[in-house]
């Protein structure tokens, strides 16, 4: 099995765009790509050589649809609660058509559902993914806070880094932008979704919104 996690962008910031690529192996995920600044073309194309070899899971860290008529969907209020009961800050889950993530929302949309396109033998898990909150629910309680700080304090990002190898992502080099360590939490949350073990799951799917939202 091929893990993906992509810490997605708008169309026009491909350079903040950052892909991880791990492959499962003995029970654990040992990194074998990496790619900054990640076109959509970019995708597509690894997801395509990806698929000739193994099956694939790809969470993406974006709103892969938006509510009819506005506002948050039933994944954004269930998450942004949860996480909040847990100590972590519900700021990071915004609504998919804010004007700070409408474009991000789009490109989103319109890259999961063209990799879809590409799925004719069923080997594509599709899933929508919160790093942050795949990081933070699985840190010990009394170091929750780092989840809160990393994104703003590089002093604690190698702690993030080393938790995420002890959590079985291999191979992992000292990343210094919240994007490289965003996209192996969103490799995390779609890897631990797979093996049943993913903290929380939206799995309520309709033709609007047709992926499964989890951490």
């Amino acid at each position: 099995m091929i893990i993906i996690g992509v810490d997605l962008s708008g169309p026009s910031n491909h350079k903040d765009t950052v892909v991880s690529v791990f492959k499962k192996v003995n029970g654990e995920l040992e990194l074998i790509d990496f790619i900054k600044g990640a076109s959509d073309d970019r995708i597509r194309s690894l997801v395509t050589d990806c698929l000739k070899k193994d099956a694939v899971t790809i969470g993406f860290d974006a709103p892969l649809s938006y509510q009819d008529g506005g506002g948050d969907r039933e994944q954004e209020k269930a998450l942004r609660y949860m996480i909040k009961a847990n100590g972590l800050s519900g700021s990071s889950i915004m609504t998919p058509t804010m004007t700070r993530m409408v474009y991000l929302t789009l490109r989103g949309i319109a890259l999961s559902r063209s990799l879809a396109e590409l799925d004719s033998a069923g080997r594509l898990t599709i899933l929508e993914v919160h790093p942050g909150a795949a990081i933070g629910l699985r840190l010990d309680e009394e170091k929750r806070g780092l989840a809160l700080r990393y994104k703003r304090d590089p002093d604690v990002r190698p702690d993030i880094i080393e938790a995420l190898g002890k959590w079985g992502l291999n191979g992992l080099y000292p990343m210094v932008e919240t994007h490289e360590i965003d996209a192996c939490g969103a490799a995390l949350a779609a890897w631990k979704y797979t093996q049943g073990e993913a903290v929380w799951v939206f799995d309520k799917r309709s033709a609007a919104h047709p992926f499964v939202m989890c951490c």
